[in-house]
């Protein structure tokens, strides 16, 4: 990408109050409120060659910070959960009336929360209704297969640890991060079986890998899926 070389982007219009752009798989995306000129945007998208450049390479790790600057939830703008893209509404059911108190859910594909909440308070906000949604879900997932398997985990537990999906200690206790949740069904049940297999091959050896395939024959298929998350999750930095 030169100088001169237009930089392709998908243009996505919300009831957001601000332009946000984010690399996803099918390429560069802004998200932009409905009065904002394709001039405005553009101009901005331009400012931000550089890193974009970097971001479509996978050569970004230097600008991480630029780009997390640009993660701003709003109302309208979309998050993944389970594999799907869900919209992010207000909801005046969700206002509590009272500062600092949060409220929110998840609810037929969107998250609903308060009205009138600055991005990091919506942030928060989701962070919280993933690990709610997780300590249902993945609990759930870990007792289908530990039953298949024959295992009985210590605990089950839902973490905010960045940088691993899961964890299973000596004493078999199980740790997910609850942003698990990003990816899809298939994926999410790839790790739960990675992590149960430590339980019988403590280590990533290749008899580790044989108990995976044999409990999660897709296994390998899912586990590519979680590279490209990874990078999204960092770029959006989701960590306060």
């Amino acid at each position: 990408m030169t100088n001169s070389t237009k930089i392709e982007y998908k243009l996505v219009r919300t009831n957001r109050k601000s332009l946000s752009i984010r690399i996803t798989p099918q390429g560069l995306e802004a998200r932009a409120p409905m009065h904002m000129s394709v001039a405005e945007i553009e101009k901005f998208i331009y400012s931000k060659r550089s890193w974009i450049e970097k971001h479509l390479r996978g050569e970004a790790p230097e600008h991480r910070r630029a780009s997390r600057l640009d993660f701003k939830p709003g109302y309208g703008d979309t998050v993944l959960f389970r594999g799907r893209e869900c919209e992010i509404l207000a909801s005046a059911a969700m206002n509590t009336g009272r500062p600092n108190r949060y409220k929110g859910e998840y609810k037929d594909g969107v998250f609903l929360i308060g009205e009138d909440l600055k991005a990091r308070e919506i942030r928060f906000i989701l962070s919280w209704i993933y690990k709610r949604e997780a300590s249902k879900y993945i609990p759930d997932r870990v007792k289908h297969f530990q039953s298949l398997m024959k295992l009985s985990p210590d605990s089950v537990q839902i973490t905010s640890a960045f940088g691993r999906w899961g964890s299973c200690s000596a004493k078999k206790r199980l740790h997910f991060a609850w942003m698990l949740m990003m990816a899809d069904d298939d994926a999410i049940d790839a790790v739960v079986v990675h992590e149960l297999s430590h339980m019988i091959e403590a280590n990533h050896s290749s008899a580790f890998y044989a108990v995976v395939r044999k409990y999660y024959p897709d296994y390998d298929a899912q586990h590519k899926k979680m590279k490209p998350l990874g990078r999204r999750i960092d770029q959006e930095h989701w960590k306060s």
